[in-house]
């Protein structure tokens, strides 16, 4: 259940949950009184700031891992620090241009730019870096086109609104003339225009079981196969990078916790369910001026619903292509530099969004 968390920190705690984080963050070890006071030449004394650690730790934002320790920060004390403490860092321009050529020079195939994408990602991030494909099945028919090849079979070439093309080739049962071609193609241009993909996969039958013109057995054709015909799911799904680095991170040294990451990247499915949540209102939406508008959401270790999944943190955000939307994130330990990879994870989505809409830039 997401933790919506009130301002009930006072400022002394505040600062102090934020070097909790931050420094906990940098480190991978507990932070104790002592290496606040030192480092940050805070004007109160260790036993002073241990205090406010102990009311941090009964509010639930910090706890101890063992008698002796400094604090880490719990799932609480993150969510507190993303919503209220942290500020965006600036992404360098040597990295904006590592993102945008690396993405540009792939090619111009949409699958190539994605898996690059969940590349790129992972090497900035030194995280998880997943890409999902666009939901193609929300895509607007736009226009069908027809083209001759011998006497029996026809190119078929679908268009939707986001400018993706698609041919297939039919065969024919019988020869049709052009003119008929055109008039068929015609009335189920009409027909469909306008509707997603998935509602022509679902109601085609319905919606042009009373043509009374064109080829009636061409139309029953496109009727039958409308699946094949009508999907634009031809590209992978999942596009995931840098499972050498989720390894590198101590978190990962207990074995149960390996054994938890591996098992959810053998289960692309459940990834994929994963990432598709996160992007609904079931997460929610970081509002900040320093991202552009794309709907970046922070998901934090026991806010996810997968049990898999409970001890890690996703950053996701959204790309389009034309009117329809895919995603991207990034997973790792909760122990991660959000204030950092907010900002790389809001770029790349700007890069994709950019590449895949010259003509909106």
């Amino acid at each position: 259940m997401i933790m919506f968390v009130g301002d009930e920190l006072n400022e002394r705690e505040k600062f102090v949950l934020g070097t909790i984080v931050e420094d906990f963050v940098a480190k991978a070890t507990p932070i104790g009184s002592n290496y606040i006071a030192q480092k940050y030449n805070y004007p109160f004394s260790p036993a002073t700031i241990r205090n406010v650690m102990m009311d941090l730790e009964e509010k639930g934002y910090a706890k101890q891992p063992h008698t002796s320790a400094g604090r880490v920060p719990t799932d609480k004390g993150y969510r507190f620090y993303v919503d209220s403490l942290m500020k965006i860092e600036n992404i360098s321009l040597e990295e904006k241009k590592k993102i945008f050529e690396g993405l540009k020079k792939v090619s111009q195939d949409i699958e190539y730019i994605l898996e690059a994408a969940s590349q790129t990602l992972a090497n900035i991030s030194n995280q998880l870096g997943v890409v999902l494909a666009p939901r193609f099945y929300q895509g607007i028919f736009d226009r069908m086109e027809l083209v001759p090849l011998a006497e029996n079979r026809v190119l078929v070439i679908i268009t939707i609104k986001s400018g993706l093309v698609k041919t297939i080739t039919m065969e024919l049962e019988k020869s049709i003339s052009r003119a008929t071609l055109q008039e068929s193609v015609r009335i189920l241009n009409e027909r469909l225009h306008g509707l997603t993909l998935k509602e022509i996969k679902n109601t085609i039958d319905k919606r042009v079981h009373d043509i009374a013109i064109g080829d009636s057995q061409l139309i029953e054709l496109f009727v039958k196969s409308s699946q094949s015909i009508f999907n634009f799911s031809t590209f992978s799904d999942l596009h995931i990078g840098g499972t050498a680095n989720i390894m590198e991170q101590p978190e990962f040294t207990d074995q149960n916790m390996l054994r938890n990451i591996m098992d959810l990247l053998d289960n692309k499915e459940m990834l994929i369910q994963v990432f598709n949540r996160d992007v609904s209102t079931e997460a929610p939406e970081l509002k900040r001026n320093e991202v552009a508008a794309h709907q970046i959401k922070i998901t934090i270790g026991e806010e996810n619903k997968k049990e898999l999944i409970r001890y890690c943190s996703l950053i996701t955000a959204t790309y389009n292509l034309g009117n329809i939307s895919g995603t991207i994130g990034l997973i790792g330990p909760t122990r991660m530099p959000y204030s950092k990879l907010v900002a790389v994870v809001d770029y790349m989505a700007d890069v994709l969004s950019k590449l895949f809409n010259p003509g909106e830039n």
